[in-house]
């Protein structure tokens, strides 16, 4: 209804409003409606592109896995085993991979949240760790006979035994992926330490203080490749398990 006006700036809009001659009030309402209209679009905008940023995060490394596995499968064709082991593990991640951009093409919610939606069903085997990692996704079921046919390969010298549905992101997604939950970790980490120089005897935030501060540790120390999930909440059972 107001497409063209959404497309003005404020005093654009007072100007088309007055050349049509309508009551103040009529006025003050359509110029109410067309504000928070504009604001529901921004939000729903800041939204797409967090979900958009985290699928990302989810799909980029399971894409890069089916690469690296796809080279591995060529490294010996002649080995029958080999091949077949690679085979069930290649399409077993490709089936997963269609079945998540179908999801990740709508933005409508982010893996985690739909991984608590699945659970909350009860039914099919439950998604471990909320989701975060495209390995959660796969039932214990598909994942031992796999990994035991793996394990049941001959080692070769100098050759490094794969280990499939690993906690792995690309070199390059993990950096991205710790600098943006080291910042945002240490900025709640401020706002926090603001709030308890309004109110020094919030004890929910004093617990917080010592819990955040690990966490920021724990992220600072993470090596390449190792698992980290999208929030520094995340980090706390296995900071206090330490």
């Amino acid at each position: 209804m107001y497409e063209t006006y959404l497309r003005l700036k404020p005093n654009d809009l007072h100007t088309r409003l007055l050349k049509r001659n309508i009551h103040p009030k009529e006025m003050e309402r359509i110029k109410t409606e067309v504000a928070q209209l504009k604001e529901a679009k921004r939000c729903e905008r800041i939204t797409r592109k967090k979900y958009k940023a985290l699928w990302l995060d989810f799909i980029k490394p399971l894409r890069y896995e089916i690469n690296n596995a796809k080279v591995g499968r060529k490294y010996d064709p002649t080995d029958v085993e080999r091949c077949e082991a690679f085979d069930a593990y290649i399409a077993v991640m490709t089936t997963l991979l269609k079945r998540m951009e179908v999801n990740a093409s709508s933005l409508e919610v982010t893996p985690i949240q739909l991984a608590k939606e699945k659970n909350a069903t009860g039914k099919g085997s439950p998604i471990t760790n909320n989701g975060a990692h495209w390995s959660d996704w796969i039932p214990t079921r598909i994942k031992i006979p796999i990994a035991d046919a793996f394990a049941a390969l001959p080692h070769k010298a100098k050759a490094k035994r794969k280990v499939p549905f690993e906690y792995k992101m690309t070199p390059e997604l993990f950096t991205q992926h710790k600098e943006r939950l080291l910042k945002a970790t240490i900025k709640e980490l401020s706002n926090i330490e603001r709030k308890l120089l309004l109110n020094p005897d919030d004890e929910a935030l004093q617990d917080q203080i010592p819990q955040i501060k690990r966490a920021i540790r724990a992220i600072e120390d993470a090596k390449e490749n190792e698992h980290l999930p999208y929030t520094w909440h995340g980090l706390i059972n296995e900071t206090d398990s330490d």
